[in-house]
């Protein structure tokens, strides 16, 4: 989805401005407003392998701060943070650049040397100081390749993930777009369980580009996937693509240039292999679709089709747009799966994105999920105009799930997920069960909104399974955040 932030340009003190802005706006309704206080950001030039800091020509919004990420600081071993001025990286000592226990990366943060922790350690550490760089280059590079190496084992583009029936309260959890905002991620965990056999996550793409911690993201998610395989399941994105990360921030990417000045270009280079093996589709407890983007402008991709689909034809990045008229029907597919938007009216037409993209209709939806004898589709891509987290269209059937809160610090929208729990007799029921549900926790089942005072519907016809929707909101934490980050800054303003 497009770029949100509104960046003001530090050179020569000119506004310039995201073109995607004017989409944010239109989402907000109202001229961004939520600008907490300004900070002065240096800019950095980089030549020669080495960082010389410029003067401030420009004050940045709070949202260009976090979109860049925090100052350098140096985290050596045990989470202590060595002395900083001025939020610029300090000249490491000697016996700090050489000691045998840190790595330490371009930018002068420093992480301990050894293998990487295990992930409710780095769960905690990262609710404690997410700014804190989480394992070295090393440990950071061998994760993602071992994680690619399962990935690797799967032949399909469509994977099957089964609902859990045991457990306290078993469900599956579908996460829309984080987009490196860490905070969204540790909310949901915190709220809904860390990821077990009876909690289960699928993470419905662009978890990269745009927000300064999607490496911390990945690496939780790749110690969880690792150590309970079913667990996390991860879905590709048009954010895990090549094209995209290669784009600064300012250009809608950014995850290229976050992964250099964490860890170098070999994990780049990690992270570059995975995204071609993560899957695209998946299949919950036999009865709902997840894909990132939408479904499809040619007429035989069926679900059997996509399960057929050969490995060279999408384990690879997304095909070349300036070649669209030279692609094939599988290019086609999954260029869809990742590029597509759902419209109001029927069949497919051009995308107001531009270029080769395609918005699908009511029809396509409603014969897709019949002829796969489904009864939802579930996406992300893209935030809800409504600024809610989710919404509904297709006669209910197809549904949007977008989890970034106050997406880049600018649009004012809630996140979401949505809640799958078994619906057959005997099955473990929600703790809601005995009264209204929470705030923020809405029902659908049955075609009908159990939970949604005035809701008009339809809603999605499911029978194996119940759909909640749960809503969160992290201003205030996302502002917190920036002031752990430019703690001097946020006092003197």
């Amino acid at each position: 989805i497009m770029l949100p932030a509104a960046l003001r340009s530090p050179l020569g003190g000119a506004q310039r401005r995201a073109p995607c802005l004017r989409h944010c706006r239109r989402l907000a309704r109202v001229p961004v407003q939520r600008q907490a206080f300004s900070t002065v950001a240096p800019t950095v030039r980089r030549s020669s392998g080495s960082d010389a800091l410029l003067p401030p020509r420009g004050r940045l919004p709070v949202e260009a701060a976090l979109l860049k990420g925090p100052p350098p600081l140096c985290q050596a071993a045990g989470g202590r943070q060595l002395p900083r001025e001025d939020g610029a990286p300090p000249p490491l000592a000697p016996s700090i650049a050489q000691a045998p226990g840190l790595d330490v990366n371009r930018a002068g943060r420093c992480a301990a040397l050894g293998p990487p922790p295990g992930p409710e350690e780095l769960f905690e550490r990262l609710r404690a100081n997410p700014t804190e760089i989480p394992m070295s280059a090393l440990a950071a590079e061998q994760t993602i390749r071992d994680l690619t190496e399962l990935f690797q084992g799967v032949h399909s583009p469509v994977i099957d993930v089964p609902v859990p029936v045991s457990g306290d309260d078993p469900k599956v959890v579908v996460v829309g777009d984080t987009h490196g905002q860490l905070q969204d991620v540790l909310h949901i965990f915190s709220v809904h369980g860390l990821p077990s056999d009876s909690v289960v996550y699928v993470f419905n793409g662009d978890i990269a580009d745009r927000g300064p911690f999607a490496c911390e993201i990945f690496l939780l998610l790749a110690l969880f996937k690792l150590r309970r395989p079913g667990s996390v399941h991860l879905l590709r994105g048009n954010h895990e693509n090549e094209q995209m990360n290669k784009r600064p921030f300012t250009q809608g990417g950014g995850f290229q240039e976050e992964c250099l000045d964490k860890y170098g270009s070999a994990v780049r280079e990690a992270f570059r292999h995975l995204f071609k093996v993560l899957p695209l589709f998946a299949v919950i407890g036999e009865e709902v679709f997840v894909v990132h983007g939408g479904l499809f402008r040619t007429p035989s991709a069926s679900l059997a089709r996509l399960r057929r689909l050969p490995q060279r034809a999408w384990q690879r990045s997304y095909p070349d747009p300036k070649k669209h008229e030279q692609w094939s029907e599988e290019e086609q597919i999954i260029f869809d799966a990742q590029w597509a938007d759902p419209h109001d009216g029927l069949g497919c037409v051009p995308s107001k994105r531009g270029g080769p993209a395609m918005m699908f209709g009511s029809d396509v939806t409603c014969n897709f999920l019949d002829e796969a004898g489904l009864a939802l589709c579930i996406r992300a891509h893209r935030a809800p105009e409504t600024l809610r987290g989710y919404e509904f269209m297709h006669e209910g059937r197809l549904m949007t799930v977008f989890t970034a809160s106050h997406y880049g610090g600018v649009v004012g929208n809630r996140g979401a997920v949505a809640l799958l729990r078994p619906a057959a007799a005997g099955a473990a029921a929600p703790p809601q069960k005995s009264g209204p549900l929470p705030p923020g926790q809405d029902e659908f089942r049955d075609g009908a909104a159990l939970s949604v005072a005035g809701a008009e519907g339809p809603f999605p016809p499911l029978r194996k399974t119940r759909l909640f929707v749960v809503e969160h909101d992290l201003y205030r934490g996302l502002l917190d955040l920036n002031e752990r980050c430019f703690p001097a800054l946020a006092a003197s303003e």
